[in-house]
Formats: C-alpha cells, structure tokens, sequence
C-alpha cells in the first residue's frame, strides 16, 4: 500500500465560489484508491481503478462521486467531483 499524508488537495468550482486548498491523505492500494480531508467534516471517497491510473469514486456516506487521474510515475492527480449539486475540479500534490 502507498499512503501519502501531507498532500494538497486544490478544489475549483464551477461558480463563483473561489478555489481553495485542503490537506489530505492519500491511499492507494493494488487498484483500490482512499482520499481523506476535511472540510468542516470528515469526508472520504473510496474508489476503483478502471485502468493505468485513472481512478472512479464515490462519497462515503454523502451524495458524491469524482473521477481522478494519474499518469504512471506522476506525483499529481487530477479529475473532477460532483458532490450534493455542486461541482467542480481538483488536483492532488502527493507528498
């Protein structure tokens, strides 16, 4: 298992609402990925790879789901998210 602890998580929105950074945690495992942080809450989503780094997640517990992609060597994700009518993009800097 590859864990990243001290990531930066970028959130874009598709409104006006400016972009914001988060810490999170990374977890990535045979083909299984984790993303933890907080945002006033704890929030995880928990997904599947679908083939050479590009990953299909969903909320746990709450209406989410987001895609996220890697290429292979890379220290950056990037995807898009559709969380509870809002949506936009993120980018992940694992470290």
């Amino acid at each position: 298992m590859a864990i990243w602890k001290q990531c930066t998580m970028t959130t874009l929105y598709h409104s006006a609402d400016p972009s914001e950074d988060y810490p999170c945690v990374v977890k990535i495992e045979d083909e299984e990925i984790l993303v933890e942080y907080e945002d006033g809450e704890y929030v995880q989503y928990i997904g599947k790879s679908n083939g050479d780094g590009h990953f299909e997640l969903k909320g746990s517990g709450f209406d989410g789901r987001a895609t996220l992609h890697r290429f292979s060597g890379a220290s950056v994700l990037e995807g898009s998210w559709v969380e509870e009518g809002a949506r936009g993009m993120w980018r992940i800097e694992l470290a």
